[in-house]
Protein backbone atom coordinates (compact mmCIF):
# COMPACT_ATOMS: atom_id res chain seq x y z
CA UNK A 1 0.00 0.00 0.00
CA UNK A 2 1.46 3.82 -0.92
CA UNK A 3 1.79 5.89 1.80
CA UNK A 4 0.20 9.39 1.37
CA UNK A 5 1.91 11.81 -0.57
CA UNK A 6 2.30 14.32 2.83
CA UNK A 7 3.29 11.54 4.89
CA UNK A 8 6.75 10.42 2.28
CA UNK A 9 7.47 14.01 2.08
CA UNK A 10 8.37 14.12 5.67
CA UNK A 11 9.79 11.00 5.63
CA UNK A 12 11.98 11.96 2.54
CA UNK A 13 12.85 14.99 4.74
CA UNK A 14 13.67 13.11 7.57
CA UNK A 15 15.91 10.91 5.49
CA UNK A 16 17.86 13.79 4.26
CA UNK A 17 18.17 15.28 7.59
CA UNK A 18 19.62 12.00 9.04
CA UNK A 19 22.15 11.40 5.83
CA UNK A 20 23.18 15.50 6.66
CA UNK A 21 23.76 15.01 10.07
CA UNK A 22 25.76 11.62 9.47
CA UNK A 23 28.30 13.15 6.70
CA UNK A 24 28.88 16.49 8.92
CA UNK A 25 32.36 16.63 8.29
CA UNK A 26 34.77 16.63 11.62
CA UNK A 27 35.60 20.50 11.92
CA UNK A 28 39.52 21.47 12.80
CA UNK A 29 40.23 21.86 16.07
CA UNK A 30 39.88 25.60 17.13
CA UNK A 31 42.51 28.35 16.63
CA UNK A 32 43.69 31.21 18.25
CA UNK A 33 44.48 34.58 16.36
CA UNK A 34 46.37 37.74 17.66
CA UNK A 35 45.46 40.54 14.80
CA UNK A 36 45.25 43.09 17.33
CA UNK A 37 45.87 43.19 20.99
CA UNK A 38 42.70 41.15 21.86
CA UNK A 39 42.45 37.83 20.23
CA UNK A 40 40.08 35.80 18.66
CA UNK A 41 39.81 31.94 18.62
CA UNK A 42 37.24 29.76 16.38
CA UNK A 43 37.24 26.32 14.33
CA UNK A 44 38.03 27.40 10.97
CA UNK A 45 35.66 25.12 8.46
CA UNK A 46 36.82 22.14 6.86
CA UNK A 47 39.47 21.03 3.94
CA UNK A 48 36.78 21.94 1.58
CA UNK A 49 37.65 25.84 2.20
CA UNK A 50 40.99 26.85 1.43
CA UNK A 51 42.60 29.27 3.94
CA UNK A 52 43.98 32.62 2.52
CA UNK A 53 45.30 35.72 4.21
CA UNK A 54 43.38 38.40 4.03
CA UNK A 55 45.11 42.05 4.53
CA UNK A 56 42.77 44.79 2.97
CA UNK A 57 40.61 47.62 4.16
CA UNK A 58 42.16 48.52 7.30
CA UNK A 59 41.34 44.59 8.64
CA UNK A 60 44.10 41.86 8.88
CA UNK A 61 42.59 37.74 9.06
CA UNK A 62 42.09 35.33 7.31
CA UNK A 63 39.53 34.33 4.53
CA UNK A 64 38.11 30.56 3.58
CA UNK A 65 37.37 30.13 -0.19
CA UNK A 66 35.34 27.25 -1.21
CA UNK A 67 37.01 24.67 -3.61
CA UNK A 68 35.23 24.71 -6.85
CA UNK A 69 32.63 27.39 -5.33
CA UNK A 70 32.24 29.46 -7.57
CA UNK A 71 33.60 32.67 -5.70
CA UNK A 72 32.07 31.33 -2.21
CA UNK A 73 34.05 32.22 0.85
CA UNK A 74 33.98 33.11 4.70
CA UNK A 75 36.30 34.89 6.50
CA UNK A 76 37.02 36.93 9.64
CA UNK A 77 39.12 39.52 10.57
CA UNK A 78 40.47 42.29 13.27
CA UNK A 79 39.77 45.80 11.67
CA UNK A 80 43.43 46.54 12.55
CA UNK A 81 43.33 50.53 11.28
CA UNK A 82 41.23 51.38 14.82
CA UNK A 83 44.28 49.71 16.51
CA UNK A 84 46.32 52.68 15.90
CA UNK A 85 43.56 54.94 18.05
CA UNK A 86 44.52 52.89 21.12
CA UNK A 87 46.99 54.75 22.85
CA UNK A 88 47.05 53.42 26.16
CA UNK A 89 49.54 50.39 25.37
CA UNK A 90 51.66 52.93 23.71
CA UNK A 91 51.89 55.17 26.58
CA UNK A 92 52.13 52.56 29.13
CA UNK A 93 55.47 50.95 27.48
CA UNK A 94 56.40 54.97 27.01
CA UNK A 95 56.12 55.06 31.10
CA UNK A 96 57.97 52.15 31.61
CA UNK A 97 61.33 52.34 29.40
CA UNK A 98 61.44 56.09 30.61
CA UNK A 99 64.31 56.15 32.28
CA UNK A 100 66.06 54.14 29.32
CA UNK A 101 65.61 56.43 26.77
CA UNK A 102 68.17 59.00 25.21
CA UNK A 103 66.53 62.57 25.05
CA UNK A 104 65.97 62.35 21.88
CA UNK A 105 64.52 59.41 21.89
CA UNK A 106 62.03 59.99 24.62
CA UNK A 107 61.07 63.26 22.80
CA UNK A 108 60.28 61.34 19.55
CA UNK A 109 58.21 58.63 21.41
CA UNK A 110 56.49 61.48 23.31
CA UNK A 111 55.28 63.18 19.74
CA UNK A 112 54.59 59.74 18.47
CA UNK A 113 52.01 58.74 21.90
CA UNK A 114 49.89 62.14 20.87
CA UNK A 115 45.98 61.12 20.46
CA UNK A 116 44.58 61.67 16.76
CA UNK A 117 42.10 64.67 16.51
CA UNK A 118 41.51 64.74 12.49
CA UNK A 119 38.27 62.76 12.51
CA UNK A 120 37.38 61.37 15.71
CA UNK A 121 34.91 58.08 15.73
CA UNK A 122 32.47 60.27 18.31
CA UNK A 123 32.29 62.74 21.19
CA UNK A 124 34.07 60.53 23.82
CA UNK A 125 37.23 60.00 21.67
CA UNK A 126 37.86 63.68 20.68
CA UNK A 127 37.30 64.74 24.45
CA UNK A 128 39.99 61.80 25.30
CA UNK A 129 42.23 63.24 23.06
CA UNK A 130 41.93 66.89 24.62
CA UNK A 131 43.56 65.83 27.85
CA UNK A 132 45.98 63.65 26.63
CA UNK A 133 47.45 65.66 23.82
CA UNK A 134 47.88 68.82 26.42
CA UNK A 135 49.63 66.64 29.02
CA UNK A 136 51.75 65.17 26.63
CA UNK A 137 52.80 68.55 25.71
CA UNK A 138 53.82 69.79 29.35
CA UNK A 139 55.35 66.78 29.42
CA UNK A 140 58.13 67.79 26.74
CA UNK A 141 58.46 71.05 28.70
CA UNK A 142 58.67 69.11 32.11
CA UNK A 143 61.42 67.47 30.60
CA UNK A 144 63.21 70.23 29.26
CA UNK A 145 63.19 71.82 32.36
CA UNK A 146 64.43 68.83 34.27
CA UNK A 147 60.82 67.71 35.99
CA UNK A 148 61.12 64.54 36.59
CA UNK A 149 58.37 64.67 38.86
CA UNK A 150 56.09 66.51 37.01
CA UNK A 151 56.74 64.64 33.51
CA UNK A 152 55.84 61.66 35.35
CA UNK A 153 52.91 63.20 36.28
CA UNK A 154 51.72 64.37 32.91
CA UNK A 155 52.18 60.45 31.74
CA UNK A 156 50.06 59.24 34.22
CA UNK A 157 47.43 61.75 33.43
CA UNK A 158 47.87 60.87 29.68
CA UNK A 159 47.49 57.52 30.27
CA UNK A 160 44.41 58.45 32.54
CA UNK A 161 42.62 60.03 29.78
CA UNK A 162 43.63 56.75 27.23
CA UNK A 163 42.00 54.44 29.30
CA UNK A 164 39.22 55.35 30.47
CA UNK A 165 38.32 56.02 26.71
CA UNK A 166 37.55 52.63 25.15
CA UNK A 167 35.65 52.65 21.69
CA UNK A 168 32.33 50.83 21.27
CA UNK A 169 30.41 49.22 18.79
CA UNK A 170 28.24 52.04 18.46
CA UNK A 171 30.83 54.60 17.42
CA UNK A 172 32.39 52.36 14.69
CA UNK A 173 29.53 50.77 13.05
CA UNK A 174 28.63 53.63 11.17
CA UNK A 175 31.87 53.36 9.61
CA UNK A 176 31.99 49.46 8.81
CA UNK A 177 28.64 48.19 7.93
CA UNK A 178 27.79 47.84 4.39
CA UNK A 179 26.38 50.09 2.44
CA UNK A 180 26.22 50.40 -1.60
CA UNK A 181 26.56 53.71 -2.27
CA UNK A 182 30.26 53.01 -1.12
CA UNK A 183 31.07 49.74 -3.14
CA UNK A 184 32.13 50.46 -6.31
CA UNK A 185 29.03 48.66 -8.21
CA UNK A 186 26.13 49.40 -5.43
CA UNK A 187 23.59 48.44 -8.09
CA UNK A 188 25.16 44.45 -7.50
CA UNK A 189 23.89 44.69 -2.86
CA UNK A 190 20.32 44.39 -1.78
CA UNK A 191 20.06 45.37 1.93
CA UNK A 192 17.86 42.89 3.56
CA UNK A 193 17.63 42.63 7.46
CA UNK A 194 20.09 44.21 9.70
CA UNK A 195 19.92 43.97 13.85
CA UNK A 196 21.32 43.90 17.25
CA UNK A 197 21.91 40.75 18.46
CA UNK A 198 24.17 39.01 20.65
CA UNK A 199 27.36 36.25 18.68
CA UNK A 200 29.55 34.21 20.60
CA UNK A 201 28.68 35.45 24.11
CA UNK A 202 28.98 39.23 22.79
CA UNK A 203 26.79 42.23 21.55
CA UNK A 204 27.02 42.11 17.97
CA UNK A 205 25.53 43.66 14.79
CA UNK A 206 24.14 41.36 12.14
CA UNK A 207 23.29 42.05 8.46
CA UNK A 208 21.60 39.58 5.72
CA UNK A 209 22.13 40.78 2.26
CA UNK A 210 22.08 40.21 -0.72
CA UNK A 211 24.75 39.83 -3.53
CA UNK A 212 23.91 40.12 -7.58
CA UNK A 213 26.64 38.38 -9.57
CA UNK A 214 26.17 37.47 -13.46
CA UNK A 215 26.20 34.03 -12.64
CA UNK A 216 23.34 34.17 -9.65
CA UNK A 217 22.51 36.22 -6.96
CA UNK A 218 24.73 35.61 -3.46
CA UNK A 219 24.03 35.65 0.43
CA UNK A 220 26.16 38.09 1.88
CA UNK A 221 26.22 37.62 5.73
CA UNK A 222 28.57 39.62 8.14
CA UNK A 223 28.47 39.90 11.81
CA UNK A 224 30.61 42.86 13.88
CA UNK A 225 31.74 42.76 17.81
CA UNK A 226 33.64 45.40 19.55
CA UNK A 227 35.50 43.35 22.20
CA UNK A 228 37.64 45.63 24.91
CA UNK A 229 38.08 48.28 22.44
CA UNK A 230 39.00 46.07 19.17
CA UNK A 231 36.25 45.02 16.29
CA UNK A 232 36.32 42.36 14.55
CA UNK A 233 34.07 40.84 11.75
CA UNK A 234 33.12 37.57 10.41
CA UNK A 235 31.57 37.41 6.93
CA UNK A 236 29.75 34.62 4.11
CA UNK A 237 29.52 35.18 1.13
CA UNK A 238 27.57 32.19 -0.54
CA UNK A 239 24.05 29.82 -1.82
CA UNK A 240 22.06 28.81 0.79
CA UNK A 241 23.50 25.58 0.86
CA UNK A 242 26.87 26.23 2.68
CA UNK A 243 25.05 28.47 5.38
CA UNK A 244 25.50 25.86 7.83
CA UNK A 245 29.50 25.88 7.47
CA UNK A 246 29.51 30.01 8.51
CA UNK A 247 26.66 28.87 11.34
CA UNK A 248 29.36 26.80 12.79
CA UNK A 249 32.20 28.73 12.43
CA UNK A 250 29.95 31.41 14.52
CA UNK A 251 29.16 29.08 16.93
CA UNK A 252 33.10 28.53 17.97
CA UNK A 253 33.88 31.82 17.54
CA UNK A 254 35.24 33.43 21.36
CA UNK A 255 37.22 36.05 22.47
CA UNK A 256 40.02 34.73 24.91
CA UNK A 257 41.24 37.58 27.49
CA UNK A 258 44.73 38.59 26.51
CA UNK A 259 47.25 38.87 29.59
CA UNK A 260 49.18 41.23 28.29
CA UNK A 261 46.38 43.65 27.05
CA UNK A 262 46.71 47.55 27.80
CA UNK A 263 45.33 48.32 31.12
CA UNK A 264 41.46 48.80 30.75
Amino acid sequence: MSLPLHRAARLGLAFVALACGCAREQLPPVETFSWCPQAISFSPPSSRWQRQGDNGGGTLGVRFILTGGGGQCLSVAAYTSFVERDRRATLARLIARRDSLEQREFLRELSLARARTDDPLSEREAAAAMTINPALDRAVGDYLSDQPGFVSSDLETALRAASGYEMTLAEVLPRIRLRPERMQEPQRWRIAYERDTVIAGRPAFASDDTLITPERPLLYREVFWVVNGYAFKASYQGTTENLPAFARLLDSIAFPQDPNASPR
